[in-house]
């Protein structure tokens, strides 16, 4: 069975811009062209292209996709470093939905909010869990690592 680039496109879920951009990328091979020019997509190219939207749909990023070469061994430490990430965004979700929850009970936040109340505390913090600190750099001054001030306006969340 052969395809073309729309149809590919459609069997696997994506648009033909995907497909392209997989092309250009060097994720998906370029197809024969029929004698009229068109490119002739077959059973193959449909196999790899739903392995690339897998593998984006689980949360791999493209760069480490490109980086897999030939075999198409995804290395067990990427798997891990993207599971890792999803740990973390489930953990931070946990914790916004419970203070969500306490909000609605009519209580207050104040737990969370500590580092607005207190932001020499939490800037002291920073310092102590901000690597290569001991050897003469302070990364603690950087935006990510400064809580906001109370009085700034700003939403001391900044994700």
């Amino acid at each position: 069975m052969a395809w073309s680039t729309r149809e590919l496109a459609e069997l696997a879920g994506t648009t033909v811009n995907t497909v392209r951009h997989y092309h250009r990328l060097g994720l998906l091979e370029h197809p024969q062209r029929r004698p009229s020019g068109y490119k002739e997509y077959g059973a193959d190219h449909l196999i790899c292209l739903l392995h690339i939207r897998r593998l984006v749909e689980l949360g791999v990023p493209l760069s480490q996709i490109v980086a897999l070469g030939p075999d198409d061994a995804l290395g067990p430490e990427v798997l891990r470093q993207v599971d890792a990430g999803h740990l973390a965004e489930i953990e931070r979700l946990q914790k916004a939905r419970s203070d969500i929850a306490v909000i609605l009970r009519g209580g207050t936040c104040d737990a969370s909010l500590t580092h607005v109340v207190d932001p020499g505390r939490e800037r002291k913090k920073a310092r102590r869990a901000v690597p290569g600190r001991h050897r003469g750099k302070d990364l603690s001054r950087t935006p990510e690592a400064i809580p906001a001030s109370p009085t700034s306006g700003f939403s001391a969340s900044r994700t």
